[in-house]
């Protein structure tokens, strides 16, 4: 890496400003120490549950005309929806109580609040799943509100049976559904439909957001998710998140994590991006990728290209130091990229640089190159990425290292199959070994080097274009040559990259997206001064 080059702080990155995701056992190990460690009673937690979804309905439903039925399991889950009802009564509304299972079986809490429902006067059907029911799937069509309280986030084998059917009922049904805190059938853990799930209007989550909430498929049974704190401390919250992070960013972590800019300062304050991309008639790759680099903030641009592409990207991006390379890579060609390298802040290679022998040799020589220098970020992706998994070096490669694939591109690295990765995209993106960070880039993109995970809510279908992901490429790049850590470089960029397109879609339609909207959405989404 060049000496030297005072490179721009980017804000600290111990500051908690992300919004954490858990997962089903978080969940309940911060409800855990909130009831035996902390002293709150169980039945504090779970009025304020319940009337968090009682408002949600009463900001919602006609008093006057809407019937609600709220269908119940026999734990605590339940018990939040059987509150909900009493205060939906109280409140004056037409409502209706179903629970599903043997009332011996019901949880101490949930016991306490069907008698509390009782004594004030709640209507309350029972299904024992025994064959006895006084309630038929016929009568779903007396209500216009369904709410879903069957299962919790513990939920961890299929649904089958009688509660399989009801479920059915239920998204047959012409009416508006709210899941209570996770759709009933939807893993908290990776979103999987677990046999059979509740299709929801709206989803009211209590305290976090939940993985299974977010992943596909769940967050297309979720409908709209609304976090509700119901009293879960923060130190609680920041103890069990600790040791496996997962976080997602909204739009004020862009000021935070973004590196500043200082008044005194040249070109060489931010670094040097060194982009080795694009093959003969492959060109665009490689300037998408650079101004993306520029765009973000980076100092200077370096683009290593094959040689018939210099000329036009010297015309196209100025801006940009561009070295061209032949065929086979003559040893001269090879002295000045490896120089270049040496001059880097960042490399990134791979976009549009195809798979022959001279592209192969590039990535050897970034390999060898970044052996001598440990602390220079490398990002590989596209043809980057296939040209390593025919090495089979993916789980070689340490924390230096951020790699962009998308689910074919993980399957080669991964030896995995495409389908058994999007069945689990948490598990393939937290299994390498070796510390990298791995930015596995589908609907709901992940990034994660195996110690935490960051889960990406911004983006739409409009980034499904080509030239996108050479775009990220660059824009990762930049963060990474400005000082940021992989961590930083790539979860930023990838909501970044996002946000440019949700901002293009409120004046365009998504199909009209191209990679090059991308770099100019760039400077208004935001950064630091």
């Amino acid at each position: 890496m060049m000496t030297g080059v005072t490179l721009c702080k980017p804000r600290k990155e111990s500051k908690v400003s992300m919004e954490y995701i858990v997962n089903g056992s978080q969940a309940r190990e911060i409800d855990r120490c909130s009831i035996q460690e902390i002293g709150i009673p169980s039945m504090v937690l779970m009025e304020k549950a319940a009337m968090s979804v009682a408002s949600c309905i009463m900001a919602q439903a006609d008093k006057k005309k809407d019937h609600i039925l709220v269908v119940c399991g026999t734990g605590n889950n339940g018990g939040d929806g059987v509150a909900a009802a009493r205060m939906l009564r109280d409140a004056g509304y037409i409502v209706s109580v179903l629970v599903l299972g043997q009332e011996e079986h019901c949880s101490e809490e949930m016991k306490q609040q069907i008698s509390i429902a009782r004594h004030l006067g709640v209507s309350v059907f029972w299904d024992n799943l025994t064959g006895e029911t006084t309630f038929t799937e016929t009568s779903f069509s007396e209500y216009s509100i369904i709410v879903d309280a069957i299962f919790g986030i513990g939920l961890s084998r299929d649904v089958t049976g009688v509660i399989a059917d009801y479920i059915n009922a239920i998204n047959r049904s012409a009416a508006d559904v709210l899941a209570v805190d996770i759709p009933s059938g939807i893993s908290a853990d990776t979103g999987a439909v677990l046999g059979t799930a509740v299709k929801a209007t709206i989803t009211v989550t209590f305290g976090h957001n939940k993985r299974g909430l977010v992943l596909y498929p769940g967050t297309e049974y979720a409908g709209q998710v609304v976090v509700t704190d119901i009293g879960f401390p923060e130190m609680v919250t920041e103890r069990v998140m600790k040791q496996s992070q997962t976080f997602t960013y909204t739009k004020e972590d862009i000021s935070v994590y973004f590196p500043n800019r200082k008044k005194r300062s040249n070109k060489g304050s931010y670094g040097r991006v060194v982009v080795i991309a694009g093959s003969k008639d492959m060109s665009g790759a490689c300037y998408l990728s650079g101004e993306a680099a520029y765009r973000m903030g980076c100092g200077l641009v370096h683009i290593v290209t094959a040689q018939e592409n210099a000329e036009g990207i010297r015309i196209k991006l100025p801006e940009a130091i561009v070295t061209g390379w032949s065929k086979n890579v003559t040893g001269e060609q090879e002295a000045d990229i490896t120089a270049a390298i040496h001059k880097a802040a960042a490399v990134v290679i791979g976009p549009g640089l195809g798979q022959e022998a001279g592209a192969e040799r590039l990535l050897d020589l970034v390999l060898q190159e970044a052996k001598k220098l440990p602390e220079l970020p490398v990002v590989i992706d596209a043809d980057g990425l296939n040209l390593l998994a025919k090495k089979r070096l993916y789980s070689t490669l340490g924390r230096q290292y951020v790699l962009t694939p998308h689910l074919r591109e993980m399957s080669r690295l991964s030896g995995k199959s495409v389908q058994e990765i999007a069945d689990d995209m948490t598990s393939a993106v937290m299994g390498q070994q070796a510390g990298a960070t791995i930015v596995l880039k589908d609907a709901r993109t992940l990034v994660s080097d195996g110690d935490w995970l960051y889960i990406n809510l911004s983006g739409n279908s409009a980034l499904s274009t080509g030239g996108s992901g050479d775009v990220l490429s660059g824009m990762i790049g930049g963060l990474l040559a400005q000082g940021c850590t992989q961590r930083t470089a790539a979860t930023l960029a990838v909501y970044m990259h996002g946000l440019t397109a949700d901002q293009y879609c409120e004046s365009a339609p998504p199909h009209c997206m191209l990679a090059r909207d991308i770099l100019e959405m760039i400077p208004k989404i935001g950064g630091n001064s």
